[in-house]
């Protein structure tokens, strides 16, 4: 099981959308964030998000399809989490850190073991996921009765069919039947004849 641990406003600030978005509300821009990481998460992947805190609150957990969420406890960094995080991870090999960051957390990540991206190449594939996911909206919810009926008239029924014996290809509708055309003999059973 891959674990992806995300410098949440490192990425945040290399989208050019989601930076002009977190100028008018910082908050909107990382539940943007948090979404469209939410959406490109498949699997078994585990990814954790990790976001410098503000206050003196303390360190803030939520979870969200799949996906952690962590703030820093004042005055710890988000980078500083990260590795705290590598440190105390066993299988180092499994995790990937994601971040554009490399003088100090991706150094050190690195140094360590762990895979690392830049933000940059993170958001093309965020991007691609985005692309490639099929939109949920164009399937129907159900078949209307309208539907039903038409395909009923086309098809017959699955009962007028079994009341025949001919389950399938046998019969469309009414009387009318259909018949099978026969199989073309295959290489291998005209050298056996």
């Amino acid at each position: 099981m891959e674990k992806i641990l995300i410098d949440g406003y490192n990425l945040l600030h290399k989208d050019g959308d989601l930076k002009n978005h977190a100028e008018r509300s910082l908050e909107e821009a990382r539940d943007r964030l948090i979404a469209a990481v939410a959406a490109y998460r498949s699997g078994d992947t585990e990814i954790v998000l990790v976001f410098d805190g503000r206050g003196g609150g303390g360190r803030i957990k939520t979870s969200t399809a799949g996906v952690r969420i962590l703030f820093s406890r004042y005055p710890q960094s988000a980078d500083q989490l990260i590795l705290e995080i590598i440190e105390r991870e066993r299988r180092k090999s499994r995790l990937t850190v994601v971040t554009s960051d490399r003088k100090d957390i991706g150094r050190i990540a690195q140094a360590e073991g762990v895979r690392c991206i830049s933000s940059e190449s993170f958001l093309r594939r965020l991007r691609r996921g985005a692309v490639t996911a099929p939109p949920q909206a164009d399937k129907p919810a159900e078949t209307s009765t309208e539907e039903m009926d038409y395909w009923i008239r086309c098809f017959g029924s699955n009962e007028e069919r079994e009341d025949d014996g001919l389950s399938g290809a046998g019969r469309l509708s009414g009387t009318r039947r259909v018949s099978r055309r026969p199989r073309p003999i295959s290489p291998r059973r005209r050298r056996s004849r």
